[in-house]
């Protein structure tokens, strides 16, 4: 499970109308390579499909094997050959990830301007915009602050840190692809740091994305 929670862990937090277009709907190709602490290598492949009227994530994974990934309120459904295999409670997340951030312009800030983090300094490094957010101590969790660096409006990197002030992961957003006025980045690389300090990699990989597709609309929605 851990390739799959590295996956999903690519944003925090969240209206759209830019040229008077609304984007709710993205699918793309994706591809996520995985090397861990100690040495294990994972890859997935496969499609996601997300709508954000409809509020499910759903992942067509066909290698290694064919599955389909359900999340759904707090609910992960797993299925093969169309039988459930397994049901898991995760967090509610849908609203937090790359692809609901994206759709709705908050991916330039990672989310941050619209939760409960608050922006503590603003800094500039080269080429570089670099904003501190801080959560506030009745809401205190195992992250002191987020560092999210800009360059040209546009998300270049997040930085988590602990509590102790050491880094809990880094991320970097790379390769973007503007269609109209969306865009969003076909390379996202994740490092994440256990709890010995040894590294996590992941790069997620997007070919072939498409913004408010109606010609496959059953392919957004599991009926479940």
């Amino acid at each position: 499970m851990l390739k799959f929670y590295i996956f999903i862990i690519s944003a925090l937090f969240f209206n759209i109308s830019v040229n008077g277009q609304e984007y709710y709907r993205i699918s793309a190709d994706f591809t996520v390579k995985v090397k861990k602490s100690d040495g294990t290598l994972n890859l997935t492949k496969g499609k996601v499909y997300y709508d954000k009227n409809y509020g499910e994530l759903i992942y067509d994974v066909s290698f290694p094997q064919l599955e389909k990934w359900i999340l759904k309120d707090t609910l992960l459904t797993k299925m093969r050959n169309d039988t459930l295999f397994e049901k898991i409670t995760i967090p509610s997340i849908n609203k937090f990830t790359i692809f609901h951030l994206a759709l709705n312009s908050s991916l330039n800030d990672f989310g941050l301007k619209n939760s409960i983090y608050k922006i503590s300094k603003v800094e500039k490094k080269n080429d570089l915009v670099l904003s501190y957010w801080k959560i506030p101590e009745q809401a205190s969790t195992i992250l002191d602050h987020v560092i999210v660096a800009k360059k040209e409006n546009r998300l270049e990197s997040v930085i988590m840190m602990g509590n102790e002030l050491n880094i809990i992961s880094r991320q970097f957003f790379k390769d973007y692809e503007k269609i109209g006025a969306f865009e969003f980045p076909r390379q996202l690389i994740q490092i994440i740091y256990d709890e010995e300090k040894k590294e996590n990699y992941q790069i997620t990989e997007f070919k072939n994305i498409k913004i408010n597709d109606l010609e496959k609309n059953g392919l957004y929605r599991s009926n479940l």
